[in-house]
């Protein structure tokens, strides 16, 4: 029978074995995680030898886990088998946890796109209509100083409330995300079912003064007698940065709240 206890294999070989880059075990000598047993004091090539080929193995493992380098190095140098339970039971609890947000946002990319569906199809007809709205729930961000560090603008769609000259900037949640959003309980807000006066406009976001003149000239067309529009302007990013380079198709629903005499 061989004896593979005194095989050996250089860099490229283990390499291939393991289906990795050279670069990367070269990355793995250089931080002192895996460092090759023989180094040919010449040319500076590296060999390995077979008690290295487990350690190799447990690393790739342990990084599929999302193990850093340093915490990878520091555990397989203590581990024992109190360490490694408690060292893997914590990964996976943590691994739990990302799973479990990354299934949220998989959620919420799948509501958004269901938004972008539905509201193009009203969108490509160009008209102003009447619409009562369902319930809008939106999170407060602030003014647009506050917009572009804060992720959910990432996640949800935008919501922008023009009155003037001044700007609010909120993200829309869907209902039923509500709970998941207690610790802004004071910045949650609910626009009530109304009537609102719809638009569309498609292009640069600069240019919605533009529909919102549009829309405030033939308000007294659409609407019933005695019937006058709000003064702030609502919109809802449709098709926006987040899913399309040109902003010349960009997509944004206009809504302004009908007032009843």
């Amino acid at each position: 029978m061989k004896n593979y206890y005194d095989r050996t294999w250089k860099i490229g070989e283990l390499a291939k074995m393991f289906d990795i880059n050279v670069q990367l075990l070269r990355h793995y000598d250089k931080e002192g995680l895996l460092v090759p047993a023989i180094r040919n004091p010449d040319n500076k090539w590296r060999t390995y030898k077979y008690d290295q080929i487990y350690p190799l193995g447990m690393i790739r493992f342990l990084r599929q886990l999302d193990c850093s380098l340093d915490d990878i190095g520091d555990f397989m140098r203590r581990r024992n088998p109190d360490i490694t339970e408690k060292y893997l039971r914590r990964r996976m609890k943590a691994l739990r946890l990302k799973y479990e947000k990354l299934l949220r946002m998989e959620s919420v990319m799948n509501d958004r796109f269901a938004l972008v569906n539905r509201e193009m199809k009203y969108a490509s007809t160009g008209q102003l209509f009447v619409y009562s709205e369902d319930e809008i729930y939106y999170l407060e961000i602030g003014g647009i100083e506050d917009v572009f560090v804060n992720e959910l603008l990432y996640l949800y769609p935008t919501l922008v409330f023009y009155t003037g000259d001044e700007s609010r900037f909120a993200v829309w949640i869907p209902d039923e995300e509500t709970a998941d959003f207690e610790k802004y309980s004071d910045r949650l807000r609910c626009l009530p079912i109304e009537e609102y006066l719809v638009g569309f406009h498609k292009g640069p976001h600069e240019n919605l003064q533009e529909t919102f003149d549009r829309m405030r000239e033939a308000a007294p067309g659409i609407l019933d007698e005695g019937c006058t529009i709000d003064d702030t302007m609502i919109c809802i990013d449709i098709v926006d940065q987040f899913i399309e380079t040109d902003s010349k198709n960009f997509i944004t629903k206009v809504m302004t709240k009908i007032h009843r005499d």
